[in-house]
């Protein structure tokens, strides 16, 4: 049995020899004709770690200009060759500043001059400058104060300042006694002819009451008087309590 399975005929035991040829070929072709690695790579040479560790430091003038100036500014070359063969590599290294002449940031601005106890303002003629001359305003929330100024047209009274984003109870009650509000200073909306996006970037005035406004003008044609918003479900009498001051007929 065992000699059936392993018996070949005259041209498969040809075969076998050629390919056993063959495989033989190619080993030993690999060994000739593959290239040597050189010795040398991975292994510096005398002269590279000469090179390497050749330090040179420039010598000191005898009077020098400014002694403070040269001291911080003291250097060191260094030449470096990372590859065999190739020219070092000039390179320049500047140790930290030891000494500043920069002065501190708190004495290169004024300090912000405050009005003394007992200053009062009109709060809708005041600027940020002016706003943040009374004591506990500073620039953040001067900015703030003046900008909902703007989008309400004018404070009505000093109490609106707690409707300022951020404003905390502390701050508000050191800041109302320097200020007053004038009615006369405030700029109305022109209800009659202002436009739906103007009506509703006021503050107290949403889209949907925007828009009911802009209904009943088409429909009357002119409103006469903010009675006539009373009518619309869309306000409260609330609403129309604090929006009397802003609205124009």
């Amino acid at each position: 049995m065992w000699k059936d399975f392993f018996y070949f005929s005259r041209r498969e035991r040809q075969g076998v020899l050629v390919l056993i040829a063959l495989i033989a070929g190619v080993f030993l072709g690999k060994f000739l004709f593959t290239p040597k690695t050189p010795l040398s790579n991975g292994i510096e040479t005398e002269q590279t770690k000469s090179d390497e560790k050749q330090e040179i430091i420039p010598s000191k003038s005898k009077e020098p200009a400014n002694q403070n100036l040269q001291a911080s500014v003291e250097q060191k070359t260094y030449y470096a060759s990372t590859k065999p063969n190739q020219p070092a590599e000039k390179r320049t290294y500047y140790p930290p500043p030891t000494e500043s002449n920069v002065l501190p940031k708190q004495n290169r601005f004024p300090t912000a001059e405050k009005f003394a106890a007992g200053t009062v303002v009109e709060i809708n003629a005041s600027d940020t400058a002016q706003l943040m001359k009374i004591p506990g305003i500073g620039a953040s929330f001067a900015k703030k104060i003046a900008g909902y100024k703007n989008s309400l047209g004018g404070y009505y009274r000093v109490e609106q300042l707690q409707e300022v984003y951020g404003m905390y109870e502390e701050l508000y009650e050191k800041i109302i006694p320097y200020l007053r509000a004038d009615t006369g200073k405030i700029i109305p909306i022109q209800v009659n002819t202002a436009s739906l996006d103007k009506l509703k970037s006021h503050p107290y005035i949403n889209f949907y009451q925007a828009k009911a406004i802009v209904e009943m003008r088409k429909k009357k044609g002119k409103l006469a008087n903010i009675q006539e918003l009373y009518l619309l479900e869309e306000f409260k009498p609330e609403d129309l309590e604090r929006l009397k001051h802003y609205l124009a007929f």
